[in-house]
């Protein structure tokens, strides 16, 4: 696709980080108006690095319109992308990180089906752990303080400690598991 379009492959091509404004209404004024636009789902975040700032990465994609009918084209599209890339670092290697497109999501749900998807069986465990960590929280802690027909709690409280149970075995299981050889 971006072979039919050079132009807009080099003008968001040139523009691999776009930290303000400016920078994405000066990346705009180069695509056409009626350019489809779309947000990626999920933060992007390189795993385990610990000080990052946030950036937005535009790229190129495929866009379906008229799906299914005689009418159905493709199209350029413009997708953007939060990413975190590492700070303090020089502006190559941030755009590096930001331009990758194999960075799992930044957030625990998602970046662990990403890991299990792919065969990640000890980082997607763990990620799931997390997950059920959170949820017994809110279960308990929040949810618990909110309820009417029980008013202390207590069964929330049950059910959060079941989660917690829930987290700490599937962690243990994480440290267990073979991975699976691609």
């Amino acid at each position: 696709m971006t072979e039919q379009h050079p132009d807009l492959k080099a003008a968001v091509t040139a523009a691999p980080m776009l930290d303000t404004v400016g920078e994405l209404r000066a990346l705009l004024e180069q695509l056409p108006a009626e350019m489809p636009l779309s947000l990626d789902d999920h933060h992007r975040a390189l795993p385990d690095e610990r000080d990052q700032v946030h950036t937005l990465h535009p790229r190129l994609v495929a866009t379906v319109s008229g799906l299914a009918t005689d009418t159905q084209s493709t199209q350029p599209g413009l997708m953007l992308t939060q990413v975190y890339v590492p700070f303090p670092a020089a502006d190559e290697e941030q755009a590096a990180v930001a331009t990758r497109d194999d960075l799992p999501a930044y957030g625990e749900l998602p970046r662990a089906a990403y890991y299990l998807e792919r065969g990640e069986l000890r980082s997607g465990l763990k990620d799931v752990a997390e997950v059920l960590e959170e949820l017994a929280h809110l279960v308990g802690e929040v949810a618990g303080d909110c309820t009417e027909h029980d008013e202390d709690g207590s069964q929330l409280k049950v059910e959060a400690k079941r989660l917690t149970h829930a987290a700490e075995r599937v962690g243990k299981l994480a440290d267990t598991v073979e991975e699976v050889a691609e």
